[in-house]
């Protein structure tokens, strides 16, 4: 079996050029890099992973933290960043987290076990001290490794499009309290009064894990609407259900649209127009700003991505 001895005998190089060459690390002339690679493949010399990962100080593993109650964010985002990691060579450990306070005591769990990186999904970390953690959509708003959905562009375009079919009685429902709720009401609220629309706050609702209770409160109001913009799909197929039950038809009596264009989103009946979650390109950025923790370079802050209007049969023309 070939050693990294013979490869460099064979190259013409230092052992220590050929140990840069198989770590993928920079500095190395391109003269050099491809006598090493001619030689490794040669020899067919395979470096030892365990001594390659102590002398890098890696463990390739990366900390995958998501919510277990959100399965369009489980289904959606794991399979995209296993292919991700995998392509990089990397190993994902996953960890679920609720609350802050259960996200905060994961990314501890996930350091102890020596992850190169940590990724996480939603939630708020952004009181968390760390270089390692990579957030996507999450209230750590200000962190330069922060990725970022734009919902406040999404929720205004949302409205517009209700707005543009006629549409002047919108209903808004949201998560709960987190950043993202907050951009939601102001995407909505900034969309209404550019089009001289009255803001009812008895149409703006949260969910706070009930997205049930949120949809009958609306229905219980007693003010009117004809359209409901939500966050979630899995919150479009409640309310769905619900208008069913009260003898309201989708979109005939009540329009719907979502934030998110889940797999969910055409498999519903009818199937439902989103503001498209742009979630391939967030984890290609994620993969962008995991490279550079890892080679230790200075992230630069990126804009928070806009989705797409993908229009199904869920909302109908009122004009």
């Amino acid at each position: 079996m070939a050693t990294i001895t013979d490869v460099s005998l064979l190259a013409n190089v230092s052992k220590a050029t050929v140990s840069r060459v198989m770590s993928g690390s920079r500095g190395v002339k391109a003269e050099s890099r491809e006598a090493v690679l001619r030689a490794a493949e040669e020899l067919n010399y395979r470096p030892n992973a365990a001594a390659q990962s102590l002398a890098n100080q890696r463990s390739d593993y990366i900390g995958v933290i998501l919510s277990s109650s959100d399965a369009g964010q489980v289904s959606t985002y794991l399979p995209l960043l296993a292919k991700s990691l995998k392509a990089k060579g990397k190993h994902m450990l996953v960890q679920f987290a609720e609350t802050s306070e259960e996200q905060r005591r994961s990314i501890e769990e996930l350091n102890q076990r020596h992850c190169d990186a940590i990724i996480t999904l939603g939630g708020n970390v952004s009181n968390v001290d760390n270089d390692k953690v990579i957030a996507i959509d999450s209230g750590a708003n200000t962190s330069e490794q922060a990725i970022g959905y734009d919902y406040r562009f999404a929720a205004e375009s949302a409205c517009r499009f209700l707005s543009s079919k006629g549409h002047t009685s919108i209903a808004i429902v949201v998560d709960d309290e987190n950043p993202a709720s907050q951009q939601v009401i102001e995407g909505y609220k900034t969309c209404l009064q550019n089009s001289a629309i009255p803001i009812n706050r008895q149409l703006i609702v949260s969910a706070n894990g009930n997205s049930e209770q949120a949809i009958m409160s609306l229905l219980n109001s007693y003010s009117p609407f004809t359209a409901i913009v939500v966050m979630r799909d899995s919150q479009a197929a409640t309310a769905m259900n619900l208008l069913r039950n009260f003898n309201l038809s989708t979109p005939n009596e009540v329009s719907l649209i979502s934030l998110e264009d889940s797999q969910l989103a055409s498999q519903l009946n009818p199937p439902l127009t989103c503001i498209s979650y742009p979630s391939e390109q967030l984890v290609e950025m994620a993969m962008e700003q995991l490279d550079s923790c890892l080679d230790g370079r200075v992230v630069d802050a990126k804009r928070p991505v806009t989705g797409k209007l993908v229009t199904r049969e869920s909302v109908t023309n009122r004009i």
